[in-house]
């Protein structure tokens, strides 16, 4: 800021205070009627929307779907958008880099942008920034909230040609919480996991996908995906049929 600048705000600041209000009581009796009313809109909210209680955790469930409350959804998104193979990279970007970079912005912006300037419409780099990143969280908040948050059914995944023994294989899939990390016909997770709706085409053979399930790090080592070592032969022989023929015999 240059003098001329400088005086010119000092003038516009001492007329303002000239004919402005003082803090007490007029601040004051504002901000309380504000903070009253705020207080209101959650007691209201909180009788009239209340949370209704949930079934019983089972700890023996390997199909439910974990979920963020409201306020941590736009991370919930993010984890989705830097999705990999590696576990440790949407886990590092999503939980530690992005959140400090922009917690590092908020605290150097002062610093940045040195101006004595208060008035919103005298600072639009500034309110830039801040609608950016108020808008990126309630897009990233939004996109979370429409996922998909539950199990999918065999009614959600649409595939032709399923023999009896594949199609047990598809019931396992699902029940095993496999749509968690994996998307298959756009149903379920758009990751950790590779989409698995051409898994066929790579032509790897049943044996190989039940010795993937068996120890996945044997087949993909740096895999992030825990090994199934509960399953019968037969479910096995199951669920590496389907996985053999999603995209190929199963479309």
């Amino acid at each position: 800021m240059n003098r001329a600048q400088k005086a010119a705000y000092k003038r516009e600041y001492a007329a303002a205070k000239k004919s402005g209000k003082p803090f007490f009581p007029y601040a004051v009796y504002k901000d309380l009627i504000i903070a009253t009313i705020a207080i209101g809109v959650v007691i209201a909210f909180a009788v009239i929307y209340r949370v209704e209680l949930g079934e019983r955790v089972n700890p023996a469930s390997t199909d439910f779907v974990p979920r963020p409350e409201w306020y941590f959804f736009f991370l919930f998104e993010l984890l989705k958008i830097f999705k990999g193979q590696n576990a440790f990279t949407p886990v590092i970007m999503a939980t530690f880099i992005i959140p400090n970079i922009m917690m590092a912005l908020l605290l150097l912006w002062p610093f940045i942008d040195r101006g004595p300037e208060r008035r919103p419409h005298r600072r639009p780099i500034a309110m830039l920034v801040a609608l950016g990143v108020i808008g990126f969280m309630g897009w990233l908040t939004f996109l979370a909230s429409e996922a998909p948050g539950g199990t999918a059914s065999a009614e959600d995944i649409q595939l032709e040609g399923l023999t009896p023994e594949a199609e047990a294989g598809l019931n396992l899939f699902l029940t095993s919480g496999c749509t968690s990390c994996h998307m298959l016909q756009g149903v379920g997770a758009a990751g950790p996991g590779p989409d698995l709706s051409n898994e066929g085409a790579k032509n790897l053979g049943v044996q190989w996908q039940i010795d993937h399930l068996k120890n996945p790090q044997s087949k993909n080592p740096g895999s992030s995906m825990p090994a199934f070592a509960n399953f019968t032969p037969q479910q096995y022989q199951e669920l590496g049929v389907f996985l053999n023929g999603l995209g190929t015999e199963f479309k």
